[in-house]
């Protein structure tokens, strides 16, 4: 159990040096992420990683080789993605039949499959990195950081992405200082109004002392729409270290999530 931000760090510190250990290759082991979002879930991506459980399993690579699910790619069409680093080698649209192939292949053999590799559109070649695809090209993940990397049911991959190190710093400082830091960064609801955040936060803290509340709207008013849902998959901590902010700042001790029913999925919220 954590105590104190001395230990906060301390872990956070431990975490993060093991999930760059993992990412690099450091660790000695190559490590298999499958999508496990809404889009590749009906895509049979579950199936997927317990084809991939199975294999390695039978092959003895257990000690070699892990796989994880992982939050959305943000890029749906192409999806079930695999990707295995630490060579970031990502392959789009895999079928449960396509398991055994890149068992046999990549991860015995050490030979990337061809045909799994997604094909740019414009210059007809295979691109082997996620990042060199250009749909991901310019994107910066903020609110999606983490996605396709970490896994959300692990809460040392969290840390180990950076989660709780804005809490920490939040900590040390005055409440109002942390309301104007969030006025100066320009900060903005992620709904149609786009209303600041941080002058939420101050007409909050104004009020006078009592009982307050942090409630996090992840209601979806869009039909179809599943942005809160992303990212409440892909990172849960860091929606609730942003709620424990916000908490700390407006003088709330309590906080509580706003959803939906159509979140009900056997996957993690």
């Amino acid at each position: 159990m954590i105590k104190d931000l001395k230990q906060l760090e301390e872990y956070s510190n431990k975490c993060t040096a093991c999930m760059d250990a993992k990412l690099k290759g450091e660790d000695g082991k190559r490590h298999v992420v499958v999508c496990g979002d809404t889009g590749c879930l009906a895509s049979h991506s579950g199936e997927i990683i317990e084809k991939f459980e199975k294999m390695i399993e039978e092959k003895k690579l257990g000690d070699k080789v892990t796989v994880n699910r992982v939050a959305c790619f943000g890029y749906c069409s192409q999806g079930p993605f695999v990707k295995i680093y630490p060579e970031e080698t990502t392959y789009r649209a895999v079928k449960v039949e396509d398991v055994e192939e890149i068992v046999e292949s990549d991860l015995i053999g050490g030979k990337i499959v061809d045909r799994l590799l997604y094909v740019d559109e414009k210059t007809g070649k295979k691109v082997v990195k996620q990042d060199d695809i250009p749909y991901y090209k310019k994107q910066v993940h903020i609110a999606l950081h983490g996605c396709g990397s970490l896994n959300p049911e692990k809460i040392e991959e969290a840390f180990g992405e950076g989660a709780f190190k804005g809490l920490a710093r939040a900590l040390t400082m005055d409440r109002q200082a942390v309301i104007d830091e969030i006025l100066k960064s320009g900060l903005r609801g992620r709904g149609g109004g786009g209303f600041p955040t941080g002058r939420k936060w101050q007409f909050a803290y104004a009020q006078p002392e009592g009982t307050k509340y942090v409630v996090c709207n992840g209601d979806e008013g869009d039909p179809g729409a599943f942005m809160d849902r992303a990212i409440l998959e892909a990172n849960a901590l860091t929606v609730i270290e942003g709620m424990m902010i916000a908490g700390y700042a407006i003088g709330a001790q309590n906080g509580y999530f706003y959803i939906r029913a159509e979140y009900r999925s056997p996957s993690p919220v």
